[in-house]
């Protein structure tokens, strides 16, 4: 079956649509789901577009466990091709991409990602959201030797030349949090994550953190992706009496875990921080997480033009008044970042891209400014945001450019 051909402007749909578009995606969803199961894929671009054209692997998990990530996700990666190609596009063409939705899943992002680079013979893949999908999907390009972009927050558990994540090391999240809450809740913490790599890696960086700082993991435990019922963890949380928790609970997990939690009381009088407050969850979460603080590089509440310009693009795209997530963030400028590495290399040419993309900078981003460190680490400057009423993500410390990380211990 030929592919569906659409405009960039055919954006996701999801929660807060404007009718017209939420009519329009539906319609796009049927369509997708038909050409899933004839082996096609979504193809959001223009005809007619030659052998030079950029043409961009989208694999975004808009169903399955991580849906308000994957959506954002998206969301940020269509805005940002949209100004590409307002501005001239790529090598004097308009960017085109294809879409596929891998629902989080190992195994449909691995086949996926083959089906984009052999069948679709895209240049740049681009997205998902676990660290267990992204290690898979980095492997098939590598293999391949077609660049790979991430957008998500958090360590990935790979390393190649081929390999770009633009998203939040873990070094960066933790740094600026853990000595707060230790110093504001007390020294006993509590870890919870979802049971795979980036939770776990996310957690034995924080637990190292913690010790050396003289404080101590009282509990510690992990419940697979997808968990709706967290009432045998938080009964552990509550037995062992910790100062504060850190949670790297993800996706409707997230909203699950800290529902049940406040539910039960255990947040009355402890802390809470952590990846489970990100702007993707505020929505369900509003009153339980005002006030907390985490630590972060985006916010809608940036003051700087760029920022000024996406979130006025965004609110009005798809007509959204909640915190605007830093997925989509990283998804705006990781794809700007490397319509500038194709343009610097003057081709599509996976090695020239590639060592041009590793020297590309972000200078005046919606978060300011960042580059990658020699180990393919996206840094830029942090903060620690404090949730207010309404769902604004206030930067109340900023923590500097935070360019200093240990040695990416996925190139050992």
């Amino acid at each position: 079956m030929a592919h569906q051909v659409l405009s960039t402007r055919d954006r996701a749909g999801g929660r807060g649509m404007r009718p017209a578009r939420a009519a329009l995606a539906t319609a796009v969803a049927a369509s997708t789901l038909l050409l899933a199961a004839c082996g096609g894929a979504v193809k959001e671009s223009a005809e007619g577009a030659s052998e030079d054209t950029l043409k961009i692997g989208l694999i975004a998990p808009t169903t399955g466990p991580v849906v308000p990530e994957g959506t954002a996700l998206q969301r940020g990666f269509e805005l940002g091709i949209e100004r590409i190609n307002d501005d001239g596009g790529v090598l004097g063409k308009p960017v085109e991409f294809v879409k596929v939705d891998d629902e989080a899943n190992v195994s449909k992002s691995t086949q996926l990602a083959q089906r984009l680079i052999n069948q679709d013979h895209v240049d740049f893949l681009f997205g998902t959201i676990p660290g267990d999908t992204a290690g898979a999907v980095a492997k098939v390009s590598d293999e391949a030797k077609v660049p790979f972009a991430t957008a998500i927050m958090g360590d990935a558990p790979f390393c190649g030349d081929y390999f770009f994540p633009f998203g939040e090391p873990d070094q960066t999240m933790l740094e600026g949090i853990v000595p707060r809450m230790l110093e504001q809740y007390g020294p006993n913490v509590a870890l919870v994550g979802n049971d795979y790599v980036f939770p776990r890696g996310y957690n034995a960086k924080a637990r190292a953190m913690i010790e050396k700082a003289g404080g101590k993991v009282v509990m510690e435990e992990y419940s697979p992706l997808g968990t709706t019922d967290w009432q045998p963890v938080v009964g552990k949380i509550a037995g062992a009496k910790p100062d504060w928790i850190l949670s790297a609970v993800v996706g409707g997990d997230a909203v699950a875990l800290v529902t049940q939690a406040d539910q039960a009381g255990v947040l009355k009088d402890t802390g809470f921080t952590g990846i489970s407050l990100i702007q993707e969850f505020y929505p369900s979460l509003t009153t339980k997480t005002e006030g907390m603080v985490l630590s972060g590089r985006y916010s809608d509440q940036l003051e700087n033009a760029a920022n000024a310009d996406f979130v006025k693009k965004y609110r009005d795209s798809y007509d959204f008044q909640d915190p605007i997530p830093s997925v989509a963030a990283n998804a705006y400028e990781g794809v700007q970042a490397i319509a500038r590495a194709v343009n610097e290399a003057g081709s599509t040419d996976a090695d020239a891209v590639s060592k041009a993309l590793a020297q590309t900078t972000v200078e005046d981003g919606v978060f300011g400014k960042g580059h990658f460190t020699d180990d393919h680490r996206f840094v830029t400057e942090m903060y620690n945001f404090e949730i207010q009423p309404g769902g604004a993500y206030l930067p109340i410390e900023d923590l500097g450019a935070m360019d200093t990380l240990p040695p990416n211990a996925a190139c050992s």
